[in-house]
């Protein structure tokens, strides 16, 4: 397993490049970058402008092995209304198209946000057809979405996640596992062995489940153990992508504590 970092661990006013070097610097094998409206809009960010970015990575001996985004919470792909599950469906197929551009391998993509005002077979349905309709062009681009379990009030559980899937049926529709986001649901090393094969990428940080509150990794109660041991019993051998926020103390801890504590991660199964 490799050891990358989300950018969204450095602050916000950190350039694309910015968060490169540092990372780099830092020792970290590879970066996720963030889709979003502003620094990296997928509607506006050029092949030019992607091939700088995987250029620079590449001078860092970086690799980008995921593309990351917060853009389906507002563009929801089981939105009863249309234009909205459309825009996110055109997220989801130019985010292919950058994400190969970029040398990554996985697309995340939030499934749904489910709502009490819509039945959920009715979010599921709908959540299924849009992901579905962006499938072939994630095959195209040779990238994989990777649905990601979130506080989504969707896909609770693992086996549920588990027949989402399947009902897809897509080889290019997988998991983007994310362990702390778990934690106070279920048991992460279950979620791990039924989605075995199925996990493209994963999120890690932790959680403590007592107190109610995400905490830098290594600072929850998280079975860190066995979950790196489940990992590898099922084969995963990508990414372990840390998503947590920067230290208000200082812009640079919280990278440099999250590479340390994924040094330790691995050394652990």
């Amino acid at each position: 397993m490799k050891r990358g970092v989300n950018a969204w661990c450095f602050p916000d006013r950190y350039g694309i490049n910015e968060v490169l070097e540092n990372a780099a610097r830092i020792g970290y094998d590879g970066v996720e970058l963030n889709l979003d409206e502003e620094k990296m809009d997928p509607f506006k960010m050029t092949e030019r402008e992607a091939r700088s970015i995987r250029e620079k990575a590449e001078s860092l001996g970086l690799k980008l092995p995921s593309l990351s985004t917060g853009l389906f919470w507002k563009y929801d792909l089981g939105n009863p209304d249309r234009s909205v599950r459309e825009r996110g469906a055109e997220i989801m197929r130019r985010g292919c198209r950058l994400a190969a551009e970029l040398g990554a391998k996985v697309l995340l993509v939030v499934p749904a946000v489910a709502s009490p005002n819509v039945p959920y077979e009715e979010t599921w349905r709908l959540s299924k057809e849009t992901v579905l309709s962006a499938a072939d062009e994630a095959e195209s681009a040779g990238v994989i979405l990777g649905i990601e379990n979130v506080w989504n009030h969707f896909l609770y559980s693992p086996v549920e996640f588990k027949s989402y899937l399947k009902e897809i049926g897509h080889k290019h529709v997988k998991a983007y596992f994310d362990v702390g986001n778990v934690w106070q649901l279920g048991f992460p090393q279950q979620w791990i062995g039924m989605l075995g094969k199925d996990i493209a990428c994963v999120h890690v940080k932790d959680y403590d489940n007592e107190s109610l509150e995400f905490k830098p990794l290594l600072e929850g109660n998280l079975p860190w153990r066995e979950v790196m041991a489940q990992l590898r019993h099922v084969g995963y051998d990508y990414f372990l992508n840390v998503e947590v926020s920067p230290y208000r103390g200082d812009e640079l801890k919280c990278a440099i504590d999250s590479k340390a504590a994924l040094d330790i991660l691995l050394r652990m199964a």
